[in-house]
């Protein structure tokens, strides 16, 4: 396969799985009432499009799994203890940075939500703790994925793919979260540039994926 073959490739699944979460807030505010209708529109956004969206890339001919950052070295130097070590500092980092940040926007911003996770949580048991880790595992798998290891590697056939990357993951990033509200949108395009800075200076996508399930189990729970 050309290398523009690759790339547009590449890029057309990163678009294919991200387009679906811009719909998100539209559809959820609708639906979300039904919760059947709700989970089932929540498991094909968040479960079947991004698993057949991986399972495509991963039938890319040349591809390695590894060139999306899934792997034991850090910023070239592979120690499992590194690793470990950046994931432990890393995860709090990140809920900093995204808390800190919204709570700066959100004195900006004060309302406008259409949609809010907060509301098909339930409010305790068994049912309440298996809602925060869905949404907090779905988020940090599915999106770092996504926004930063995918985007990453289909922008690399581009010149100036870099700059291009940091432009426009972080951008993309917080357009999915528009639905609750100007804040969010604004504190998430924080942390996607913060995340997208680190994938680049780390070149391993684990303390990325662990520092935003932390993130949402925390801000969920």
């Amino acid at each position: 396969m050309a290398l523009s073959e690759h790339r547009n490739r590449l890029l057309l699944l990163a678009l294919c799985g991200i387009a679906p979460f811009m719909l998100n807030g539209l559809v959820n505010s609708v639906i979300y009432p039904d919760a059947l209708l709700y989970w089932c529109f929540e498991m094909l956004t968040w479960i079947l499009i991004p698993s057949t969206v991986l399972y495509l890339v991963t039938r890319t001919p040349g591809f390695q799994f590894s060139a999306l950052g899934y792997h034991g070295a850090i910023c070239g130097q592979r120690s499992t203890v590194l690793l470990l070590l950046v994931c432990l500092v890393f995860a709090p980092l990140c809920y900093w940075v995204y808390s800190s940040s919204y709570e700066f926007f959100i004195e900006l911003f004060p309302a406008g939500e259409s949609f809010n996770y907060d509301s098909v949580v339930p409010t305790s048991g068994l049912l309440y703790f298996a809602v925060v880790i869905y949404f907090g595992l779905s988020a940090g798998l599915v999106e770092e994925f996504l926004f930063r290891g995918l985007l990453y590697r289909a922008f690399s056939g581009f010149q100036h793919s870099r700059p291009l990357f940091l432009v426009v993951s972080p951008l993309l990033f917080g357009l999915v979260h528009w639905e609750d509200g100007l804040a969010n949108l604004a504190s998430t395009y924080i942390v996607g540039a913060f995340m997208a800075i680190a994938y680049l200076g780390l070149r391993n996508l684990w303390p990325l994926v662990i520092g935003h399930i932390f993130t949402d189990l925390v801000w969920f729970g």
